[in-house]
């Protein structure tokens, strides 16, 4: 009957641990630094795109995830004609950044965007990042 009390007692510390490991990993999203990007953006069916201003011409593009008044702000363009799939955009959003793996399809160690408002929005011109970081 003892060694059932620590068997029990053991799976219920672990239970907690990872309860409490996965509360602050959702904890640790919400409270990452927002900043301004400026960059180009594609979206399809079930994904989204972002290649900003600063990347280097092999980096991989980040995932997008709208979150909070970003959201009212996508749909409200797509309701409008002015964000279509397939379509290439220049936005400037203030977003943050995760490499952790948490968002998107490419794991840890790429970096994806948790958009929280849109600045600006326009079809994309070659000339877009010119003297932008």
């Amino acid at each position: 009957m003892h060694a059932r009390r620590i068997t029990l007692f053991s799976c219920l510390f672990a239970l907690a641990v990872v309860l409490a490991g996965c509360a602050t990993q959702k904890a640790s999203l919400a409270d990452l630094p927002v900043q301004e990007y400026a960059g180009h953006f594609t979206s399809g069916p079930g994904e989204s795109w972002f290649r900003p201003c600063s990347a280097a011409p092999g980096d991989r593009p980040w995932w997008v995830t709208f979150t909070e008044r970003s959201v009212a702000q996508a749909d409200e363009a797509r309701a409008a004609g002015r964000l279509t799939p397939g379509t290439s955009y220049y936005v400037r959003w203030r977003a943050a950044v995760t490499t952790g793996g948490e968002v998107g399809p490419q794991g840890p160690g790429v970096p994806a965007l948790l958009v929280r408002e849109l600045l600006d929005l326009r079809p994309a011109g070659a000339d877009d990042c010119a003297n932008k970081p």
